[in-house]
């Protein structure tokens, strides 16, 4: 009997799939290039952030080499005028304030170099870069001059040390300090909210609040951590043309040792309503256990119909402090 080989379904697909087709032979090129693709757009941006890392290594490099260079010549001159000055150090600070008369006692020093008997020393202090007034300075038993003056809350307060060897004087800076920002507080504040027009109507609608932050006076905190200061009938004025059109009181929702946070809600029926042409300011009011009232120019802007809602504040007469 003659003897057959007998194939069956499953070997004769495999046999079929011996062979590639064409479709096939296509869809796995085009994968393959596509793989190809990907990775040389991975190794080129490789290389540009590895270029662009060294650029930016030798321009720090340059620049660190020219400011160097550049500085030779300064610090030569500097050390020449350090050299010949027989000033070794000075200092001017705030010692003692008094709130009640809006005044801060500045002291200043001035150590010389080598102290002979003769020399004497003054400062010329001066006020915002007025006209300097002359501060006589007299010298202790560690034989350090050292002067002491009052000057007004506001301003910044500039001193120059004139010490006189002989027919000789000698003039150094001491320095300078902000009266202003160390012993009053200093604020923050602005419009928050909605500012709204519908088309057709001559008026804006402002709905939400004013929120301003009081930050405690550097001098307080350098006393007793800001313990002592506390503000009282906090409240914001609303006024329209500069006519008084709305008050509510401010609310403290926020407070540490450094910031008071005040809120007045104007949301609601509490909305102001702009009409066409007419200018707006919010303006922040509290009084200290000192007796100081402060007044503070949170916010201010006007409108004209036409434009749009957000540019109703350019803020340009904002951020402005008296006290009273």
């Amino acid at each position: 009997m003659e003897e057959r080989d007998y194939i069956t379904e499953e070997q004769e697909k495999t046999k079929e799939k011996k062979y590639v087709t064409r479709r096939e032979f296509r869809i796995c090129f085009i994968l393959l290039l596509a793989a190809l693709a990907f990775a040389v757009a991975a190794v080129e941006d490789r290389i540009s952030q590895m270029q662009n890392h060294l650029s930016n290594q030798v321009y720090q490099a340059q620049e660190q080499i020219s400011n160097t260079i550049n500085n030779i010549p300064r610090n030569i001159e500097q050390g020449i005028e350090d050299a010949n000055n027989p000033i070794r150090e000075s200092s001017i600070e705030i010692v003692d304030v008094d709130v009640k008369a809006r005044t801060a006692l500045i002291r200043m020093t001035a150590a010389p170099k080598e102290y002979t008997d003769g020399m004497t020393m003054k400062f010329m202090v001066s006020c915002d870069g007025g006209e300097a007034a002359a501060v006589a300075a007299s010298a202790g038993d560690d034989r350090i001059f050292r002067a002491e003056t009052e000057v007004p809350f506001h301003g910044v307060v500039s001193a120059s040390a004139h010490m006189r060897k002989g027919d000789t004087e000698y003039i150094r800076s001491v320095g300078s300090v902000d009266v202003e920002n160390t012993v009053l507080p200093v604020f923050d504040g602005n419009w928050g909210g909605s500012v709204s027009w519908k088309s057709g109507e001559s008026f804006v609608v402002f709905n939400g609040d004013v929120v301003v932050q009081v930050m405690t006076p550097e001098w307080q905190m350098r006393q007793n951590k800001g313990e002592s200061f506390r503000l009282k009938d906090a409240k914001v004025e609303v006024y329209v043309d500069d006519k008084l059109e709305k008050t509510l009181p401010a609310i403290l929702f926020e407070q540490d040792e450094y910031v008071r946070s005040y809120r007045a809600d104007f949301s609601g029926e509490n909305k102001i309503e702009l009409k066409n042409g007419k200018k707006i300011a919010f303006i922040f009011k509290a009084e200290d256990d000192n007796g100081l009232h402060y007044s503070y120019l949170a916010e201010v802007g006007a409108w004209k119909q036409g434009d749009y809602a957000s540019e109703v504040f350019e803020m340009d007469e904002s951020d402005r402090l008296t006290i009273e």
